[in-house]
């Protein structure tokens, strides 16, 4: 089962680059969740996939390479 996971994210990197979000994670959170996949098992794919979510801030976007722009409207430099 776990190759199913591993496969759905191989999947999501043929996506194009550009219709992606940026992720604000170093590793970003498909490279992570198919790391702990193939290293871990099934179960702690998808662990490392709930945890990720939790974290991901959603409506924030890039303004350029140095500053995030967050929901609540806040500036943060990467």
């Amino acid at each position: 089962m776990r190759y199913l996971l591993l496969f759905a994210i191989r999947l999501y990197w043929l996506v194009p680059k550009k219709n992606r979000r940026r992720c604000l994670f170093k590793e970003t959170c498909s490279k992570y969740v198919y790391r702990i996949t193939r290293q871990q098992g099934l179960t702690e794919g998808i662990k490392a996939l709930k945890d990720r979510h939790k974290k991901c801030r959603p409506g924030y976007y890039y303004i350029n390479n140095t500053e995030v722009r967050m929901a609540d409207c806040c500036v943060v430099p990467v």
